[in-house]
């Protein structure tokens, strides 16, 4: 009998892992999101089901029956649990739980959900067992067979269904050889596309599905055929919070599964690692190495600024491995046709939401009439610049229009301030800036920024590349494009209500010979207004449910990147109403 060499799974790349065959019978695109793109997203059913299984290992056991208790047995010493890779089969995976019985193999796999109710099942022309998903099937099966390669005789398997409580067996067969086969044959060419799968249609796999807030499958037919979003699939909301260290010579530690966080007068805050989002610090502060580990195990970001608030830069894991989305954003940035058109949808929706802002602000009982001529001459002369961006015939053309439209907006939202804070605003300077408006307005911008460069991340695009700002070094030009739409929306409406509301005061500023810039506690206020805009809900304009802005922003740079993949035909960028 040939003794089986258990390889770790990193030893072959080429392979694919098994739990990826489970999830390629669930759904094609799934499996394609997961296994290509490298994009995974936990759900409360994953991680009970991780539990499950971490608290199965702890206590678990592997039974073994034997005639005669001195006789050796005639299989090798497997362990219960083991990694395991067949280069025969193409795949690797993970056995949670072998048991013996004689000289027979049994392996066990357990699932979080219930057993399906007896019906025929079929893949493909394959039929399947009855009283199992046919993904567990193709998980389970896989499994046999890599054991039956190695020569143990394993001829039955079982699914546990913890939730029925529900117990399936699998016998091993012709028929689910064949299965198997097609199985990873399939994972192979669909791994080899350059673009996902089409999304399973009004299907009712999709709202347990942790992936859908990625796949978006309502909202792509929706957008490809131009109608309304069928259904409402629940919105997970993001509870974690952005942490911010403002205070300079701060020290992060990690403390068991929390983070410390110790002020130079040695003032501690225990924050729970599970409740973390993102971490910003503004200026020197040390972050011991097993705090940036545990960060970057569990995916979160941590973004360098200095006391004044210019971001430096962003640790954050391994960029996902969805390749294809990044080659097809550098085919698009050098196609110039291509750019203007994502430049010219971005331009538009921007100067669409400042004057939908100027508007509402122009409504308000506190703008007197004697500013509304001048402020409505200036909005029909944005609308103007809007109509000409339109039919801008290159990114030069473009940037004036645009330039035109910010000059007229920013000049009559100077006008639309609180009686105290108009004289603060005049226009917009930056590098630096002149007034106090500008220079809320400057350090909002970088906060709004890092947020986009931190939802780039986590969609696999390369935030330096863009298509309507220059290329400079240094500068990350997507992320300053895809903010364009929401520096109305989120941080102009932000700062308007910090003023209106007297949520910060004039004195709470420093004027230089380089500047004006926010005080320490002048940036606390104004992060605490950013935040508050960030955790509100809205209406989206095209699909209808609520979400934050946060979360809008990131469902934004999702559909430009199938619009780069050729999933979408148009991008149309965020417009408010």
């Amino acid at each position: 009998m040939t003794t089986p060499t258990f390889t770790p799974p990193h030893a072959n790349a080429d392979v694919i892992p098994v739990r990826m065959c489970n999830e390629l019978v669930y759904c094609e695109r799934l499996f394609y999101i997961e296994h290509v793109q490298g994009v995974f997203v936990d759900s409360a059913d994953t991680v009970a089901g991780r539990d499950e299984h971490e608290r199965a290992a702890r206590r678990g056991r592997r039974r073994r029956k034997t005639a005669v208790d001195d006789e050796p047995p005639p299989w090798p010493e497997v362990p219960r649990s083991l990694d395991i890779v067949s280069p025969s089969w193409g795949v690797r995976g993970k056995i949670d739980f072998l048991e013996m019985d004689d000289d027979e193999v049994v392996v066990v796999e357990a699932k979080h959900g219930r057993a399906p109710r007896p019906q025929a099942f079929r893949w493909r022309g394959h039929e399947l067992p009855e009283c199992a998903w046919p993904a567990d099937v193709a998980q389970l099966g896989l499994y046999m067979a890599i054991l039956r390669e190695f020569g143990l005789e394993a001829n039955e398997g079982r699914i546990f269904y913890r939730k029925s409580r529900t117990t399936v067996g699998i016998q091993w067969s012709d028929g689910l050889e064949a299965f198997l086969h097609d199985v990873v044959r399939r994972a192979r060419v669909v791994g080899k596309q350059d673009t996902p799968p089409p999304p399973l249609r009004d299907s009712p796999k999709c709202p347990g599905c942790s992936l859908h807030e990625v796949c978006l499958p309502d909202e792509y037919y929706a957008l490809r055929e131009h109608h309304p979003v069928s259904r409402r699939l629940p919105i997970a909301r993001d509870e974690r919070q952005v942490v911010y260290i403002t205070t300079a010579g701060s020290t992060l530690r990690k403390d068991g599964d929390a983070l410390n966080i110790v002020d130079r007068e040695g003032n501690a805050t225990r924050v729970l690692s599970k409740d973390i989002g993102h971490i910003a610090v503004f200026g020197p502060s040390q972050v011991t190495s097993q705090a940036l580990g545990g960060l970057l195990r569990q995916g979160v970001d941590f973004s360098h600024h200095t006391t004044t608030g210019t971001l430096l830069g962003i640790t954050h894991a391994l960029a996902t491995r969805n390749v294809v989305l990044r080659r097809a954003q550098y085919r698009v940035a050098d196609d110039p046709d291509a750019c203007l058109t994502i430049a010219r949808s971005l331009v538009v929706a921007k100067i669409r939401n400042q004057r939908t802002l100027l508007r509402r602000q122009l409504r308000q009982p506190q703008a007197e009439d004697e500013r509304r001529p001048t402020i409505q001459a200036q909005l029909d002369r944005i609308r103007a610049a809007m109509r000409w961006a339109e039919r801008a015939a290159n990114l030069d053309i473009l940037r004036g229009y645009e330039g035109e439209a910010a000059h007229q907006y920013f000049e009559a939202l100077g006008r639309l301030l609180p009686l105290d804070w108009r004289s603060e605003l005049r226009g917009r300077s930056r590098r630096p800036p002149r007034d106090r408006g500008n220079a809320i307005l400057s350090f909002s911008y970088t906060l709004l920024t890092r947020e986009a460069i931190a939802a780039i991340a986590r969609v696999g695009l390369d935030p330096m590349l863009g298509f309507f700002h220059s290329l400079i070094p240094g500068r990350p030009a997507l992320a300053l494009d895809l903010i364009e739409p929401f520096r109305p929306a989120w941080t102009d409406t932000a700062t308007m209500r910090l003023l209106a509301t007297n949520g910060i005061s004039r004195e709470e500023f420093e004027a230089t010979s380089a500047g004006t810039f926010l005080s320490a506690s002048g940036r606390r206020k104004v992060i605490a207004a950013h935040e508050r805009r960030a955790r509100e809900e809205t209406s989206h304009p095209r699909f209808g449910y609520r979400m934050s802005y946060r979360r809008i922003l990131e469902l934004e740079i999702r559909l430009l990147g199938k619009y780069l993949l050729g999933e979408l035909d148009d991008y149309v960028p965020l417009w408010t109403r």
